[in-house]
């Protein structure tokens, strides 16, 4: 609960300094859903031409595009601001500060900065969400609704998880900037997996799991079997978890300072 408490006193303060300046306002919440609308526009002009992609039906591609926004705003909002600067605060000494804070130094590296606005993609998602499952020819049941919320969970935690281990690469190449990768790596989940070739769609599933940690959830609610996609997403997010925290911990032994 400690923790919770803390990111809500972080959150509160990074949406105070948002309000602040109103110009700016304008331009993030803009900024925080012209990719998804763009991602949105893209698959509505592919379905002009075919009535599935890969085996999914607009409604369904809609279920996912939806899934997509509303972790790329959590993710957008709770942990890219942070994560994204690490390698930084590695190379000019300021970690310093984050390893004295009175918190895990995992969550102090992972939590400290927040962009409350880019939530408006997860808004807009869940808008997109709701018309994709609308349109689907059945409605999905209770079951299916549940293990769909977990595994959105499921997706938040592997983004963070899969960011913290980018990040943490850092400790070991700290003049490369590997925030740009993580971003570009992020974009494949907004598609099926089955997109992708029989190779590919096996790393970005099961190695790099980007595009997995989207299709599951988006899986459990158009008809694939949720208990399969439960216990492969629970699977996933607990293994990559497990690894990102590890390679931290590792890495943190590495640091040495500003004043070393």
């Amino acid at each position: 609960m400690r923790l919770f408490r803390l990111l809500g006193a972080t959150f509160s303060l990074a949406l105070r300094r948002s309000f602040a300046h109103r110009v700016n306002f304008v331009f993030d919440v803009a900024q925080s859903v012209i990719g998804i609308v763009t991602a949105l526009l893209t698959t509505l002009a592919v379905y002009h031409q075919t009535s599935s992609l890969a085996g999914w039906s607009r409604a369904q591609a809609l279920v996912l595009i939806g899934i997509f926004a509303v972790v790329s705003g959590v993710r957008a909002a709770l942990i890219e601001p942070s994560l994204s600067r690490f390698v930084g605060t590695i190379r000019d000494g300021t970690l310093d500060e984050v390893l004295l804070r009175p918190a895990p130094t995992w969550f102090s590296v992972t939590c400290r900065e927040q962009t409350p606005l880019a939530l408006g993609q997860t808004l807009l998602g869940l808008g997109i969400l709701i018309t994709g499952v609308a349109g689907l020819p059945y409605r999905p049941g209770p079951a299916a609704i549940l293990v769909a919320v977990v595994l959105i969970g499921c997706a938040v935690a592997l983004s963070w998880a899969f960011s913290l281990v980018v990040a943490s690469l850092g400790f070991w190449a700290g003049r490369f900037e590997l925030a740009p990768l993580t971003a570009s790596l992020w974009d494949v989940g907004r598609y099926p997996a089955g997109v992708y070739g029989r190779s590919l769609q096996t790393v970005l599933t099961y190695v790099i799991p980007l595009a997995g940690m989207i299709t599951l959830p988006a899986q459990a609610l158009t008809g694939h079997d949720p208990v399969t996609s439960l216990v492969a997403g629970v699977s996933l997010t607990v293994g990559l978890v497990a690894l990102a925290l590890l390679l931290f911990r590792r890495g943190l032994r590495r640091y040495t300072g500003a004043t070393s």
